[in-house]
């Protein structure tokens, strides 16, 4: 029969502690780091060009994303055309279904409208991009 003495069992414990903790079993916090959020796709938003009106009045997005505007209505001479001059469509909405897009990359607030019928029938809306950005202007909310 073999004897077992102290200094065995202390080699013992000691080499299987050491394997339990070079296995990375133990929890503990101490891994390497976190990678970022992966960061959301760009999005399409879709506003309806009615007749005399923009459906949704008001869009709040994301920078990078972009605004499709599409004609619903019967009438073809309306534009989206910024008040501040950055984007205007011209008459492009010739027939159902015709679009404008706008890709926004910046932060900022854009006032739109259409330049026939913004005076006579109020048609404006408004792009907030980023939460943190400008309320529209009065009329454009």
């Amino acid at each position: 029969m073999r004897r077992i003495t102290l200094a065995s069992l202390l080699t013992l414990s000691l080499g299987a502690s050491l394997a339990a903790n070079s296995c990375g079993g133990g929890g503990g916090g101490g891994g390497g780091p976190t990678a970022p959020p992966t960061p959301r796709p760009p999005e399409v938003h879709i506003v309806q060009v009615r007749d005399f009106s923009y459906e949704p009045k008001s869009l709040t997005i994301e920078p990078g994303d972009t605004v499709r505007w599409v004609l619903g209505g019967s009438d073809h001479t309306h534009t989206v055309t910024a008040r501040n001059g950055d984007f205007n469509s011209g008459v492009v909405f010739t027939s159902s279904g015709a679009m404008f897009e706008r890709r926004f990359d910046q932060g900022g607030t854009w006032d739109y409208s259409c330049q026939a019928h913004k005076d006579c029938c109020g048609m404006q809306g408004s792009i907030r991009v980023g939460n943190n950005s400008p309320p529209p202007g009065v009329g454009y909310e």
